[in-house]
């Protein structure tokens, strides 16, 4: 329990009971690439490797000039061209752990709501007792336990 468990709890509930499935951009892969602690970053590998797919960018010179531009926004290079990838790739939400991020880009994203897992599990709206779409398999250590289930 630290002060993620929260959005962690719901990004594994997303998951599982959500339609459809997680992409991921390249810039989202290379950040992770890069995470020092390697437990840290062995973790994002696996998660990125079995839970999302990876999308190409269509047009790399209009991702290139729209990150330039939200750097006038942001100061992290890769946070910016991560969501001027999620704009190019046309996706509907992109869910974040990190609040700067948020507080200085969700006010400037175009067609993409920049939320945190707890948001968009809350807008979700999924009723108690709905079965998931999804269910961790028997040798995932999730399947011993209960609190993801909604």
């Amino acid at each position: 329990m630290d002060r993620l468990a929260l959005e962690r709890k719901a990004l594994v509930r997303v998951y599982l009971y959500m339609v459809g499935t997680f992409y991921v951009s390249k810039t989202v892969v290379v950040e992770c690439d890069r995470i020092r602690d390697e437990e840290r970053r062995q973790m994002h590998d696996s998660s990125i490797s079995v839970q999302f797919l990876d999308l190409p960018v269509q047009c790399v010179s209009r991702v290139d000039e729209r990150a330039a531009y939200l750097l006038g926004f942001h100061s992290k290079q890769g946070d910016c061209r991560v969501l001027a990838e999620a704009e190019d790739l046309g996706l509907n939400v992109l869910l974040t752990y990190d609040g700067d991020f948020k507080k200085r880009l969700a006010p400037v994203a175009n067609a993409v709501s920049v939320l945190t897992p707890s948001e968009y599990w809350e807008r979700l709206g999924i009723a108690r007792g709905t079965p998931p779409r999804r269910v961790p398999d028997y040798i995932n250590p999730l399947s011993k336990q209960s609190w993801w289930q909604w």
